[in-house]
């Protein structure tokens, strides 16, 4: 399950919630679409409530972000739910918000 939430006028969050498989990637990669012709600007994708990751969906994930950034966007990820999540990602050359500061 997707849910999307403005953030502000160029800004949207997507928050995958459950099993994030190529399916759900797919619906995804849709909805970014829709959003950039919306003229969202900047991209964030929330997957700490996501789980049972496999190849294909970090691949569509990667191509998103990569599309967005050739298209001057800007696409980040934020809480993946694993450290060997966390280290795929990196390969994968996805970029992350830095952790909140609550100082």
């Amino acid at each position: 399950m997707i849910r999307t939430e403005q953030l502000a006028s160029d800004t949207i969050m997507f928050h995958v919630r459950g099993q994030l498989n190529t399916q759900v990637a797919k619906e995804l990669s849709l909805l970014v679409f829709r959003s950039y012709h919306l003229g969202c600007k900047t991209f964030l994708c929330n997957l700490s409530l996501a789980r049972v990751f496999d190849t294909d969906a970090y691949y569509h994930l990667t191509l998103i972000g990569e599309g967005l950034r050739d298209k001057g966007r800007n696409w980040r990820v934020i809480s993946p739910p694993s450290s060997s999540g966390n280290q795929l990602i990196l390969r994968t050359s996805l970029q992350f918000l830095a952790p909140p500061n609550l100082n």
